[in-house]
């Protein structure tokens, strides 16, 4: 059901997201404003997580994500209606706010998956939607560049709008429950649940194995490099290197292609292999391209560089959320996933911002100060951000392999 959902939106609200920057722009936003609206989603879910990740693991969590879904499908008609770039800040900040979803549903994605086939099956979950969406990034490159940016995303965020309603319908009535009846509720009303709610995100942080932290810093550093530069991929591509909007479509359209291709292969190989040496050899190798990319001149030089990003993204993608699921015992998963997210390390190319099962309430700091530095960096040099992002990952490539081990030794 996770993954038809995401299939639907793949069709919808994925198309929107490598060109919402250019809608800030159009919608009168400067670059620092672009960063500025990016910070404000991650800014609320600092203050939701904790309570969400706590309410995950002792209520229902398929009443919780059918929940948030129909109320997240109503917010899109602030991106629907929006008539100045203040009004995408106010809906931004409102997503945030919805974000009860995602540590449910980690929880119970991670629940659902049979330990020694995790990699394979969070492959399977990118994969399927990334291919049924192979063609969303050049639909969306089309409609802006031949409907203008402003009605074309307005279309697309209404049609948005109707996929969320009718993925939230879905989840109320085929989804599971993996974790027993409703967890054991909580007595106290709504000022215990939120007390306990954090102290809980200061106690998971301080119990996790040196391992696990030394995984969370890992996460940190790509939350924040990932917010710094995600919202002037395309502002740097079309601005800087002369592409157009539908030239940046078709580059992420190969990419995706690259991605749907590989994203199998890369869960077969964590299986196989093993997360800690696949996510140490990805970070390292994903450098690489990170560094190149503010040199690059045409069409095609964008297009391998996406090509090898997306190679070591097929990598990552599969081995981070499988350390995760593996490191963290399934009845501390909501509150743990709250705090970490769900694992995610990639190089985010394609847009949307921070949010998504990524996020969580440890995390959200480091993103909200890279979206608001993503600007003020990006107007100094426009080259910076990705150079120190490539930095960022040999550092992290440095501390996997010395510090990260594997989950059984992390369970002990």
């Amino acid at each position: 059901m996770f993954t038809l959902g995401d299939v639907m939106r793949q069709l919808s609200m994925f198309i929107t997201f490598p060109f919402f920057s250019l809608y800030v722009q159009a919608l009168g936003g400067s670059n620092v404003d672009i960063g500025i609206v990016n910070a404000l989603r991650p800014l609320a879910s600092l203050f939701i997580y904790p309570v969400a990740g706590y309410l995950s693991d002792r209520h229902s969590r398929v009443r919780i994500i059918a929940t948030t879904g129909y109320l997240t499908s109503f917010i899109w008609l602030f991106f629907v209606l929006a008539g100045d770039w203040r009004m995408l800040a106010v809906g931004n900040l409102l997503l945030g706010l919805m974000t009860f979803y995602f540590p449910a549903a980690n929880a119970l994605m991670a629940d659902s998956l049979p330990p020694e086939r995790r990699g394979v099956g969070y492959s399977l979950w990118v994969a399927v939607p990334s291919a049924v969406g192979i063609m969303a990034p050049y639909i969306g490159g089309y409609l802006t560049t031949y409907m203008g940016v402003v009605p074309a995303m307005r279309v697309l965020y209404g049609l948005t709008l109707l996929m969320g309603l009718a993925i939230a319908t879905m989840n109320l009535k085929f989804l599971e429950e993996r974790h027993g009846e409703e967890g054991s509720k909580t007595p106290g009303g709504i000022l215990k649940v939120l007390s306990s709610s954090y102290r809980d995100v200061f106690k998971v942080t301080a119990s996790l194995p040196r391992s696990l932290k030394a995984f969370t810093l890992l996460l940190a550093l790509s939350f924040f490099f990932n917010n710094m530069t995600v919202s002037y991929w395309v502002v740097h591509a079309v601005d800087k290197i002369g592409l157009t909007k539908l030239q940046w479509g078709t580059v992420l359209l190969i990419a995706a292609v690259v991605n749907v291709t590989l994203l199998l292969p890369g869960g077969f190989v964590v299986d196989r292999v093993g997360a800690k040496r696949v996510l140490t050899f990805a970070l390292g190798l994903s450098a690489v391209p990170l560094l190149l990319f503010p040199v690059s001149r045409c069409f095609w030089d964008v297009t391998l560089l996406f090509a090898a990003m997306t190679f070591t993204n097929s990598f990552l993608i599969s081995g981070a959320p499988a350390y995760m699921a593996q490191a963290v015992p399934p009845e501390r998963r909501g509150r743990v996933m709250a705090t970490l997210g769900q694992g995610m390390l990639l190089v985010n190319t394609r847009g949307g911002g921070s949010g998504g099962p990524g996020m969580g309430a440890i995390l959200a700091i480091p993103a909200i100060i890279g979206s608001v530095l993503g600007g003020f960096v990006y107007d100094y040099n426009p080259a910076l951000p990705w150079m120190l992002f490539g930095a960022s990952m040999v550092v992290s490539s440095v501390i996997c392999g010395i510090f990260v081990t594997t989950p059984d030794e992390v369970q002990r």
